[in-house]
């Protein structure tokens, strides 16, 4: 992996903890859940979009198509 992208997922993932536990800062200091709704989802969302470098590819089947 190129040494840019190591600092492109790292940057979304500092960014994802900050946003995440602001969030949470938030809802404590506002006593309510209304926080933790509208921006709760964004962590999740920039986790998702990040690829996984520790899946394997499934190897090709070695058998005619049926």
């Amino acid at each position: 992996m190129r040494t840019w992208k190591r600092w492109l997922y790292l940057t979304s993932a500092l960014a994802a903890l900050f946003i995440a536990v602001s969030v949470v800062v938030q809802a404590v200091r506002q006593d309510s859940w209304g926080p933790i709704s509208m921006y709760g989802w964004l962590p999740a969302v920039i986790v998702a979009t990040l690829p996984a470098t520790n899946r394997r590819c499934w190897p090709r089947r070695r058998r005619a198509a049926e």
